[in-house]
């Protein structure tokens, strides 16, 4: 290889800094942050027999252990870190259902709404159109139960109007009198906002139903009674050519706790015993059935088995599916 003396190695220079003058002032992209400008869409889509599946995200929710565990906190904060998942502060998913019947189109659950609690909800809107939807499309909300992050998505930033102008809302008659209540200030905390969801229930009640705990809401979707967490609180089942998709509302919140010490109280949980009770209750049940179960508030987007575990219960993610 022949050696460069110090004039080639002069003129290569030189050119080099010719044909950088000649380059456009293009910036340099790897250097720009590029994540954070635009939320990536939030929505995920199967086929569940002949119902179309789509998970629309509302975003995100974060507390502390202390609120979420109460007594607890500590041993779920060592859970979580054993389990590689942020200890302070806990994150949950809001991950809202739309079901496709050919017939009808269900939306179980409505998030939180945008910057009505913290300001990373309120993207269901938004991901509902990524994912080729509008509100006037929807013919049914179904509430598992009123809690703020399933309910006040309904409206506008200031509870003022509804969303979703043609839709008929769904929930138990035991959750609507417990939530319409006039002394419901004053069996809440005020950190819920009982007050805002008054306003969004006086908003839906001229065009709310109400049903028993067991009931079919369309045809391939049932309720069933899952109370504790609030006193009407319901699971879904939905089923179609023999295939079968239970979903949790608040029954679990996380895929450590909730499955290894289902026994531990979860803090927004209404009446802690019957909640326990029917979280274990409900994990044995899907267990056992080997459903494919669908979660509110586990990582997007929420889908996966219950297995048993000794005394306890493990979460097994199902694997995304490509296609639907």
């Amino acid at each position: 290889m022949p050696m460069l003396d110090r004039r080639m190695l002069l003129r290569a220079g030189s050119a080099a800094v010719g044909a950088a003058a000649l380059t456009p002032n293009v910036p340099a992209l790897a250097h720009v942050p590029q994540a954070g400008k635009r939320a990536q869409p939030g929505f995920y889509r199967f086929k569940l027999g002949t119902i179309e599946i789509t998970v629309i995200s509302d975003g995100t929710l974060a507390f502390p252990a202390e609120t979420l565990w109460l007594d607890r906190a500590e041993d779920a904060r060592g859970l979580l870190t054993s389990t590689f998942q942020p200890s302070s502060p806990v994150g949950l998913q809001i991950n809202t259902i739309l079901v496709n019947t050919g017939d009808k189109l269900v939306l179980i659950d409505a998030g939180c709404g945008v910057d009505k609690f913290q300001k990373t909800t309120g993207g269901l809107i938004a991901n509902l159109a990524a994912a080729g939807y509008a509100p006037g499309d929807i013919d049914t909300i179904l509430f598992t139960h009123f809690h703020f992050d399933h309910l006040w998505g309904i409206s506008d930033r200031e509870n003022a109007s509804l969303l979703f102008p043609s839709a008929e809302f769904v929930a138990t008659e035991t959750e609507f009198a417990f939530w319409s209540a006039p002394d419901l200030a004053d069996k809440l905390p005020p950190e819920q906002q009982p007050r805002v969801t008054q306003a969004n229930l006086k908003l839906a009640t001229p065009r709310l139903r109400l049903i028993k705990a067991t009931a079919e809401v369309v045809p391939g979707v049932t309720t069933f009674g899952t109370p504790g967490h609030t006193p009407g609180h319901i699971g879904v089942n939905i089923s179609s050519g023999g295939e079968q998709l239970l979903l949790t509302g608040d029954v679990v919140v996380n895929s450590a706790v909730s499955f290894l010490h289902p026994e531990w109280p979860f803090g927004f949980d209404i009446d802690v015993p019957l909640a326990t009770k029917t979280r274990v209750a409900f994990l044995g049940r899907a267990a056992a059935d080997k459903a494919l179960v669908g979660s509110y508030h586990l990582p997007f987007p929420g889908f996966g088995h219950v297995v048993r575990e000794g005394s306890a219960y493990r979460w097994l993610p199902a694997d995304w599916q490509w296609t639907s």
